[in-house]
């Protein structure tokens, strides 16, 4: 019992010592509504990312924009809103958490209202000029909290590109594959068929997913290191190749697998842990060519 009143003058104390003005508690405020969110959000990142998601690759992009944000605190402290400025923020957050009660219906809606109150909160601590100093970091941050990335890139995919391009594409380079092994394999349209079964190359199968997470890991790693843009481009191009590349052999397997060894054998490759499988070589594979990219440059700069 006097430990919980300890905590609680204490709570008061902090309180008191920190929300001096109405701008304190504002900001307060808008931060709540990402607290009161926030365990939704870690429940679904782990459920997607042992699904396989970009999830929780955004989510450390989402911290390196913070974490170079943090490096700058000495600058960021000397900024001043205007009067203008802190207006605009205090409407945008207000306007925010009067919408959040309306926004608890999908994890879409909560995280796009957080960027808004985000934005008013650096609206109104440091005014337009921070928005001109950190437009990468600013970036970073969108897209770790971005709802959906991956479904998001998947959806301008199909919509800019014929239908099921990717799908007939990995179904035929797997029957290459195939029959280079010696298999008789036969490909009619996204169906790759064995005399013991045949397989088909859905969406999911496609390799779009993977090429996605290696994408976002292109892009952290290249910033982490403090990579020309044009050098990130490059570890994302090569990071895309390799990941659909990288999907052809167990577009193989599993086809090996449904013909051959049966259904159990089929649902390992296909489901968690033969994905995880494939994804930590592929990840482990990626990491090294781009890391002798990335010294290979920093090499050549001390020499």
């Amino acid at each position: 019992m006097l430990n919980q009143q300890k905590v609680k003058q204490l709570s008061t104390h902090l309180l008191r010592k920190r929300l001096k003005t109405p701008h304190d508690w504002i900001i307060a405020s808008g931060f709540l509504v990402g607290f009161i969110y926030s365990p939704f959000w870690i429940y679904r990142i782990l459920v997607q990312t042992f699904n396989g998601s970009v999830s929780s690759v955004m989510l450390a992009v989402g911290a390196l924009g913070v974490y170079f944000i943090w490096q700058d605190r000495r600058q960021l402290a000397k900024l001043k809103a205007s009067e203008e400025d802190r207006l605009l923020g205090h409407i945008i957050v207000i306007s925010g958490i009067m919408l959040s009660p309306l926004c608890t219906f999908a994890e879409w809606s909560q995280r796009l209202i957080w960027i808004y109150i985000l934005i008013g909160i650096a609206f109104s601590s440091w005014g337009f000029r921070f928005f001109k100093l950190h437009p990468i970091s600013i970036f970073l941050i969108v897209m770790g909290l971005f709802p959906n990335l991956g479904i998001f890139a998947g959806t301008l995919w199909r919509i800019f590109t014929p239908y099921e391009i990717l799908e007939r594409f990995m179904a035929w380079a797997g029957s290459v594959g195939l029959r280079a092994i010696g298999q008789p394999a036969v490909v009619e349209g996204k169906v790759i068929a064995l005399p013991g079964g045949a397989v088909e190359i859905d969406w999911g199968c496609s390799g779009f997913s993977m090429a996605t997470i290696i994408a976002a890991v292109s892009v952290l790693l290249g910033l982490f290191y403090r990579q020309r843009l044009s050098k990130v481009a490059g570890l994302v191009i090569i990071g895309i190749i390799l990941a659909l590349l990288g999907n052809v052999p167990r577009i193989m397997l599993m086809a090996v697998a449904v013909a051959y060894w049966g259904d159990e054998s089929f649902r390992f490759w296909h489901g968690f842990w033969g994905g995880q499988i494939f994804t930590s070589i592929l990840i482990t594979i990626y990491y090294y060519i781009a890391m002798a990219i990335v010294k290979g440059r920093s090499t050549k700069v001390k020499a």
